[in-house]
């Protein structure tokens, strides 16, 4: 019998041309799988292990897909040549090489590094670009210098260094004179990008210890600072205030920070001053319910012109501006917050400035019109700071003037959390206090989701006083709890016996010390005393006399009630 078998148009094919179309399908399938998985390669040599392994992967893949050649799996196969593409290696698929780094262990601690011939290649085209730089910037007779040009060569052999790994130094200094190119012709976008750039590599740089090596820096803090307040000035030309309130807010933690990257033991003047300006760029002081807590410089929303203008009490046309300043895009708060955990760590209690970030991260939040949990974490977090400040009453008036005139914050669990606390610190009740903080106890949900650095400063509030560290005598009473009895007798044995209680005859033979004036006083001429009293006129008056003190009608005195 001839097989037939019909067209996409309907005619009839004769047999010949439906078997070179049905080995067309199998192999463009063969081919799609093998781009897929990989190909089966030669079936020639590697043993029966090689054998077992192919004949599984081509059995997940007919069970997956079907087999395309419609036989058994058992019918003997004959050796294909697919034209897919190769196998994936290092060299032509990204994703093999991730998976070959992860496998040197090249993670989150470490970083790609080129070597061989790919670096020199990149070394020497870093090396193109900078010398076409800085031929770009040259001023002569007949040329001026080219900043759009130049910007972008430097760029690029900042790039050349980023893909060699190891060079954080020479790709800064790159991205620095692009910056300055890009300064020259006002792309403030590129400014802000290379200046970030910048002060992520110096972070890298102060990490790994590189740093000592380095001379172009004397001060890598200052130096990390000086980086940011240039992108807040960039993203303040470009117009995003959002961008450029963070950009100081990072400008002020990199003051904190040392040579080797971590977090300085005392907060520095400088980084106080600098942190507090930060702030009120977020939110200006006239709407910062907690303004009279900053501790350094004035608001710059004032003015020093009308001297009736204060805080609680702006100018209209102040208050007005101050709206027109005030960041309310999102996750705005989140950096005033990252401040708030910083000022209150047990090695800075700067609470003061905390509070005065976390209103101002507070009324960023109710600008949004949605009352969230972050609102409530934000307001909890004031009623600590202020418990923590010894201001029980402030943290009852806000509580009750502020935070609950949001319905919302009236069925958080942070709500019930700060209405314990100031209540048990109003109360003096030291028992109801840990009640109140216990991590076991009704607030245990709403302790959880602090952060835990404010956690930690629930457990320092006392019913007295400002929040400090509590001193532990556990440790000392147990070690002294097991020889009380020892310790007493020997104090008791070692007490000297108390002296008896003298007798009345031995009193009256004791000298005082005044005998001697007694006996002058004695031969005293008493006549003429007397007459030298009588001689003194304190004009007191005569009995009969109703004038005077001493005189007058008993009956006068029964118009006082002397009760």
């Amino acid at each position: 019998k001839t097989t037939t078998q019909r067209s996409k148009t309907g005619a009839r094919l004769p047999h010949s041309t439906a078997t070179s179309t049905m080995a067309a399908y199998r192999k463009k399938a063969s081919a799609d799988r093998d781009a897929l998985f990989g190909g089966l390669g030669d079936d020639s040599g590697g043993g029966k292990s090689k054998s077992k392994k192919k004949s599984s992967g081509a059995a997940s893949r007919d069970e997956l897909f079907g087999n395309a050649a419609g036989g058994s799996s058992n019918k003997p196969k004959t050796k294909k040549t697919t034209s897919g593409p190769p196998d994936p290696t290092p060299e032509n698929d990204p994703m093999a090489r991730l998976r070959a780094m992860k496998a040197r262990g090249a993670g989150k601690g470490s970083r790609p590094v080129l070597s061989g011939e790919a670096r020199e290649a990149k070394l020497k085209e870093a090396q193109d670009y900078r010398t076409k730089a800085n031929k770009a910037m040259q001023n002569s007779f007949f040329q001026k210098p080219d900043p759009v040009a130049a910007s972008t060569l430097y760029k690029r052999a900042a790039d050349c260094y980023q893909h060699c790994g190891d060079m954080p130094k020479e790709e800064r200094l790159f991205r620095l004179e692009s910056a300055r190119c890009n300064e020259q012709i006002q792309a403030w976008p590129s400014v802000a990008i290379d200046y970030s750039r910048a002060a992520d590599l110096l972070q890298q740089q102060m990490e790994d210890g590189s740093l000592r090596h380095d001379q172009t820096v004397a001060d890598p803090a200052q130096e990390r600072s000086q980086y940011y307040q240039r992108v807040a000035y960039a993203w303040t030309e470009q117009g995003d205030k959002a961008k450029a309130a963070k950009a100081q807010i990072q400008a002020a933690l990199a003051l904190q920070e040392t040579s080797s990257g971590k977090q300085n033991a005392k907060l520095s003047k400088q980084a106080l001053t600098v942190m507090e300006e930060a702030i009120e760029t977020h939110v200006p002081d006239v709407l910062n319910p907690y303004a009279r807590y900053r501790q350094t410089g004035t608001s710059a929303f004032l003015n020093p012109d009308n001297p009736s203008e204060t805080l609680n009490n702006p100018t209209p046309e102040t208050k007005a501006l101050a709206l027109q300043h005030l960041i309310t895009s999102s996750y705005a708060h989140e950096p005033l917050q990252d401040i708030v955990y910083l000022m209150v760590q047990p090695h800075l209690r700067e609470y003061p400035t905390a509070l005065y970030a976390a209103g101002a991260a507070s009324v960023i939040l109710e600008r949004g019109g949605m009352a969230t949990i972050s609102l409530s974490r934000a307001y909890v977090t004031e009623t600590i700071l202020l418990l923590a400040l010894g201001h029980a009453v402030a943290a009852q008036q806000q509580f009750l003037n502020r935070h609950v005139q949001h319905d919302a914050y009236l069925q958080a669990r942070e709500c019930k959390l700060a209405e314990d606390l100031f209540r048990a610190i109003l109360n003096r009740d030291p028992d109801q206090l840990e009640e109140a903080r216990s991590p076991q106890g009704e607030n245990k949900a709403a302790l959880a989701n602090l952060h835990s650095s404010v956690k930690h400063l629930v457990q320092e509030l006392r019913v007295a006083g400002v929040a400090r560290k509590q001193k532990t005598t556990t440790s000392k009473s147990s070690s002294s709890g097991s020889k009380p009895k020892s310790s007493s007798k020997k104090k008791s044995a070692a007490a000297p016996p108390p002296p008896p209680e003298p007798k009345l005859e031995d009193l009256a033979q004791m000298k005082t010390g005044y005998e001697q004036e007694a006996a002058n006083g004695a031969n005293l001429d008493s006549d003429a005393l007397a007459a030298e009293l009588d001689g003194l006129d304190f004009d007191l008056g005569d009995d009969d006399d109703d004038d005077g003190l001493g005189g007058g009608d008993d009956d006068d005195d029964d118009d006082f009630d002397l009760r």
